[in-house]
């Protein structure tokens, strides 16, 4: 069993982790860039893509109000976490919800559209190879993002799409503000 102490939120606690987390992405940036070699990059790659998770975990935690019992808290580090990483906090968060109300539904899961094996006989080597094989499906998170399962209509970015409700909207156009800003930082940058 899980213990207790595990199940109790601690804001403070919660955001030296995250500073943990930022302090080892800010490490790994400077120790690529420094050491700028070619053998670096792939280490870098592998690294930072996993601190990239990191975040991630982070905004999944904020998006169950897991992170804090202050819903502008959780609501806040989530969009800044996500946007870090070009996951759009609230957008993401409504679909994470319906699937986890709908896990498994062949219909109404929001982020798993399993294949009946009629479809799954008819599609392309090269689409089940996508769908099946590791790395493969890994690449399909941002087109999920933009367009959704299949079968479904709009985007985790449109705050007009089906997904949300109308109270839901202006969270939407929130996260879509902070991944602008995250946009404008990497332009910056280049």
């Amino acid at each position: 069993a899980i213990p207790a102490h595990c199940w109790v939120k601690d804001s403070k606690r919660s955001m030296g982790f995250l500073a943990l987390d930022v302090a080892v992405v800010g490490a790994l940036a400077y120790g690529a860039f420094t050491l700028n070699a070619w053998w670096a990059w792939p280490l870098y790659w592998i690294a930072q893509g996993t601190m990239f998770w990191a975040l991630f975990v982070v905004g999944h935690d904020c998006g169950h109000q897991s992170f804090s019992n202050n819903r502008h808290l959780n609501d806040l580090v989530g969009n800044v976490s996500h946007a870090s990483i070009l996951v759009p906090y609230h957008g993401w968060r409504v679909s994470h919800r319906k699937h986890h109300g709908n896990h498994g539904h062949v219909e109404n899961d929001e982020s798993w559209h399993p294949t009946t094996e009629s479809q799954m006989n008819e599609m392309e080597p090269m689409g089940r190879l996508g769908r099946l094989k590791f790395p493969f499906p890994l690449f399909a998170f941002p087109f999920y993002l933009w367009a959704r399962s299949p079968g479904k209509q709009g985007s985790h970015y449109d705050p007009n799409c089906d997904l949300f409700q109308p109270s839901e909207k202006r969270m939407v156009l929130t996260s879509d503000a902070f991944m602008l800003g995250m946009l404008g930082v990497l332009a910056a940058c280049t």
